[in-house]
C-alpha cells in the first residue's frame, strides 16, 4: 500500500472537516469570534483538533473579510522562532489577522510582547492546552465515538468491535496519536 492509499495519512487527515459537538457550528462559532472582537482562543489537550479547527477557520475569516495569517509554535520551538513570529506580528496590519497554533510555548515575557501587539490588528484566534491568555472561543474534546466516526469517514466502514475504544485508551484521546497507530497497522496490512 502507498502512504497516498493509507486512509490515515496526513493528506487524507487534512481534509476531514471538524466535527463539532452538537450546538456548535461555523455560525455560531464565528459569533462567539466577533462577539470577542476577534480575540479568542482554541483550547483543549493535545491531539484533540486544535490545530484542524484553527487551519479550518481560516478560509472563513477570509469570507468575512480578513487576511489570516497562519503561524505555528511547535514545543521544540527556540526563542528566535518565537521572536521572529512577534516581530511579524508587529507589521501586520488591517484586514491581516492573526493566527498561533501553540500559543502555550510562549513565556510570559514573550506573551505579554504578542499580546500588545493584539489590540493593533484586526483579530486574532490562538490554540492554548489551558484556558486563560486570551477568551475561549471553543474547548476541544475527543472521544472514543468521535474517534470510530472519523475512521468511518476516512475508511467506509467501521473498525472492529471495541477497536477504537482500545486505541483511544492507549493513546489517552490524543486523536493524533490514534491515526498514527491506525496508519501504521493499515500499512502493515
Amino acid at each position: 500500500m502507498t502512504t497516498e492509499d493509507n486512509p490515515f495519512s496526513a493528506a487524507r487527515l487534512q481534509s476531514l472537516p471538524f466535527s463539532f459537538s452538537t450546538g456548535n457550528s461555523w455560525e455560531t462559532l464565528l459569533a462567539r469570534c466577533a462577539e470577542n472582537n476577534y480575540r479568542c482562543a482554541i483550547v483543549g489537550p493535545a491531539g484533540s483538533g486544535k490545530t484542524a479547527l484553527l487551519t479550518q477557520l481560516t478560509p472563513h475569516l477570509a469570507g468575512r473579510g480578513f487576511t489570516p495569517r497562519l503561524f505555528t509554535l511547535r514545543p521544540d520551538s527556540r526563542r528566535a522562532e518565537k521572536d521572529a513570529i512577534i516581530a511579524e506580528a508587529r507589521r501586520l496590519r488591517s484586514p491581516e489577522f492573526l493566527l498561533l497554533d501553540g500559543a502555550e510555548q510562549l513565556h510570559t515575557r514573550e506573551w505579554l510582547a504578542l499580546r500588545s501587539v493584539i489590540d493593533g490588528i484586526s483579530g486574532c484566534v490562538i490554540t492554548l492546552h489551558r484556558t486563560g491568555r486570551l477568551p475561549t472561543l471553543i474547548e476541544t474534546t475527543t472521544t472514543p465515538v468521535l474517534l470510530e466516526d472519523l475512521a468511518a469517514e476516512l475508511t467506509g466502514g467501521r473498525l472492529p468491535m471495541g477497536e477504537a475504544a482500545a486505541v483511544f485508551a492507549r493513546a489517552r484521546g490524543n486523536l493524533r496519536q490514534c491515526f498514527d497507530e491506525l496508519r501504521d497497522r493499515w500499512a502493515g496490512a
